[in-house]
């Protein structure tokens, strides 16, 4: 049976060796696997294309991989399983956690995660991998309740029978009693049956959950006579041109295809492609961007906004190209949010802002004449308030705001809102 493992990002993998089998991780910042799982993980950290992802290092004589900023799963040639997980805050569990990243999830474009329920948000006491599995499993039963959908094939085959059309090029005339014959059968065996069916025996073999194991078996019984696909990149290429009549497939293909082929946003590669890996600055962004525009109505929301630029060149040409990651505008002059995946942290100098944001910041605020400047971290126990204002200047006034991802996202827009207001319109006394 494969293993699993789970870790919070940027997490120490070291080996399971005799003097250090006995010691306890903190938290879930590292984990000890097999020698034989952190070898396969170790050669895959020399691979050129895995440097984005994992490091390879010595800390005091021991080996050890350092993941980097990556959220999702990440699997191995021998079906192994690493889990990695947002680290929300140090007193954080595997389920909070598990639950943060499937939030996050959520807004993901393109891909079927959006279709994740409340309830399945709530299953995050399962492995990630189970979650997904649960909500294909949601998705093809509903399909199966409204009929699997049906279409006519040609059929090459022999028969005692003659039926459809004669093919006398393919007669074996050493048995004429034997047509060779073609005919059209209205029939489940499809392409887009057979993709689904494909996942589902897949699954079958991977789910250690008994819930899951019990209704993909029921599944695979329903779907008897659907084949397997031989060629599942082809399939996929062909379902892109179905019709309208298999749009209600749609949701669940999507998910086949993450499951078959552990499609995510990123493609490190051969090697590492078959992963379900996701940057997590890009989740947090993506998830805090559509947190405004579904619930900052009152606010013209602009995300990646490319109207300015950083300046002239001599011969008149613009050059450097501005893309604040949020432009809020109202009735006055617009606000600037920028989103940043990093820990802050008030006993730190400088709370653990980099300079280079706060550039990128005052550049935003000069070209967009901007009433405010926001930045938004993550939040955890040790920032849960906004950070005391900043000020570029007597009008340009700069706000460190905390966003909370264990939260549901309305509510922390809400806290969110609730401070821009106060500081866009202030009390009168």
């Amino acid at each position: 049976m494969p293993q699993h493992f789970t870790i919070a990002e940027h997490g120490c993998i070291r080996k399971q060796t005799n003097t250090l089998r006995h010691e306890q991780s903190d938290s879930f910042s590292s984990v000890f696997v097999p020698n034989k799982v952190f070898e396969l993980l170790k050669q895959l950290s020399f691979r050129t294309n895995a440097e984005s992802l994992l490091t390879y290092g010595v800390q005091k004589g021991q080996e050890l991989i350092r993941l980097k900023n990556y959220v999702g799963i990440l699997s191995l040639a021998d079906g192994t399983q690493l889990e990695i997980l947002p680290k929300v805050s140090s007193q954080s569990n595997v389920p909070q956690m598990r639950e943060a990243l499937l939030r996050l999830l959520r807004t993901v474009p393109d891909l079927p995660f959006h279709r994740l329920t409340q309830a399945q948000l709530h299953q995050a006491h399962l492995p990630l991998w189970e979650v997904f599995i649960s909500a294909f499993i949601q998705e093809l039963e509903q399909l199966t309740r409204q009929g699997i959908q049906k279409a006519y094939e040609t059929v090459e085959e022999q028969s005692l029978f003659l039926k459809g059309k004669w093919q006398y090029h393919r007669q074996n005339y050493a048995h004429p009693e034997v047509f060779a014959i073609q005919h059209d059968q209205f029939i489940a065996d499809i392409i887009p049956n057979r993709l689904l069916k494909t996942c589902v025996e897949q699954l079958v073999k991977q789910s250690r959950y008994l819930p899951n194991q019990s209704k993909l078996r029921k599944l695979r019984f329903i779907w008897e006579e659907v084949q397997v696909s031989t060629n599942l990149a082809a399939d996929f290429q062909y379902i892109k041109h179905l019709g309208r009549s298999f749009d209600r497939y749609m949701q669940a293909l999507k998910w086949a295809k993450v499951l078959l082929s552990n499609q995510s946003w990123n493609t490190h590669g051969k090697d590492i492609n078959e992963s379900l890996l996701f940057p997590t600055e890009q989740l947090f962004e993506q998830y805090v961007a559509q947190g405004f525009k579904r619930h900052c109505h009152e606010f013209d929301v602009v995300y990646q906004e490319t109207a300015h630029y950083l300046l002239q060149r001599h011969d008149g040409k613009p050059q450097f190209k501005l893309r604040p990651d949020l432009v809020l505008r109202l009735s006055n002059a617009p606000l600037v949010i920028d989103i940043k995946w990093k820990r802050i942290d008030p006993n730190l100098p400088n709370y653990g802002i980099e300079q280079a944001d706060l550039y990128q910041l005052y550049a935003y605020g000069q070209k967009y004449n901007a009433s405010a400047l926001y930045l938004v971290y993550p939040a955890h126990e040790g920032f849960a308030q906004p950070l005391p204002a900043f000020h570029f200047s007597e009008v340009l006034h700069l706000t460190v705001l905390p966003f909370d991802i264990t939260q549901p996202l309305s509510k922390a827009i809400e806290t969110i809102r609730e401070t821009i207001s106060n500081k866009t319109n202030p009390p009168t006394s």
